[in-house]
């Protein structure tokens, strides 16, 4: 992302606020921020309201719509009352001894995915069968968040669709080496194949990925992940805020299928950011 940025002549810092206190930025130093931390404190409105408070624009979604995406549970309650097509869920607490919780997902049947509520980067999350792995899993998840989110598992195509500034850039269907994007498919794994699926994909996906960040109140770069069944039914999984920008990532490369490169995309979420000031 620097390097993009700065191939269209504009001065970049990299700060990563491990290594300094965002409160203490200059305000009159920078014209904006382009977010690309992952994760708690990147993604889920606490970076945002620092920025807000040092009076530094930033590219992206309002800590509070930060705050909700971050957390899946909140977000599949909302996207279902709007009748967006999620998996069915249920939640299962760090407080309950494991027998009770494994007893509440055995209410499925079948494979299911859990997932730390709020956790970014595919981190903590496990697909499963009821009869193995259930306690494991949980057992993971427990380690990142106090609530888990367990979904039906969907079988099918895995599909995602970037979403700039309420447009939607080109489908991708993702094809990783492995049962699913996981971590190390999304970062490492040079196995992974990725599909622009404009052609083949419903038309339906980029209404629902648009209508989603609407109903979410997301702006700037965003990223909606779908699975796609044997009716090639979508069914949406996440909303990404802040979406992986790296060599490996999505937006890149939908951007790329759309004829716009990663600078002139920056350029396009700046100017319109800057023209709200």
């Amino acid at each position: 992302m620097a390097a993009a940025l700065r191939s269209d002549d504009n001065h970049v810092d990299v700060i990563d606020p491990r290594d300094l206190d965002v409160g203490s930025l200059q305000r009159d130093r920078w014209d904006v921020v382009v977010p690309v931390v992952h994760g708690t404190g990147g993604e889920d409105g606490v970076l945002q309201r620092q920025l807000i408070d040092v009076g530094i624009p930033y590219i992206g979604s309002s800590p509070a719509a930060s705050e909700l995406t971050f957390d899946k549970i909140r977000t599949q309650r909302l996207l279902r009352e709007a009748d967006i097509v999620v998996p069915d869920g249920i939640v299962v607490h760090s407080r309950h001894t494991m027998s009770q919780n494994i007893a509440t997902v055995a209410q499925f049947g079948g494979q299911v995915v859990t997932k730390p509520s709020c956790q970014g980067s595919s981190i903590g999350i496990s697909i499963v069968q009821q009869s193995s792995g259930v306690e494991a899993a949980l057992s993971l998840a427990f380690q990142y968040d106090n609530e888990c989110l367990v979904e039906r598992f969907i079988p099918g195509r895995e599909v995602t669709v970037p979403v700039v500034d309420g447009l939607a850039l080109p489908p991708l269907e993702i094809q990783p080496a492995l049962q699913w994007y996981d971590y190390q498919s999304k970062y490492a794994d040079e196995r992974t194949k990725y599909r622009d699926g404009s052609e083949d994909l419903p038309a339906s996906l980029l209404n629902i990925a648009v209508d989603a960040c609407d109903i979410c109140d997301v702006t700037g770069i965003a990223r909606v992940d779908f699975r796609l069944d044997e009716q090639d039914q979508p069914w949406l999984l996440e909303v990404n805020t802040v979406p992986g920008m790296t060599a490996h990532s999505l937006v890149p490369k939908s951007a790329a299928a759309a004829g716009i490169s990663l600078a002139e995309l920056c350029r396009q979420v700046i100017t319109a950011r800057l023209g709200k000031r």
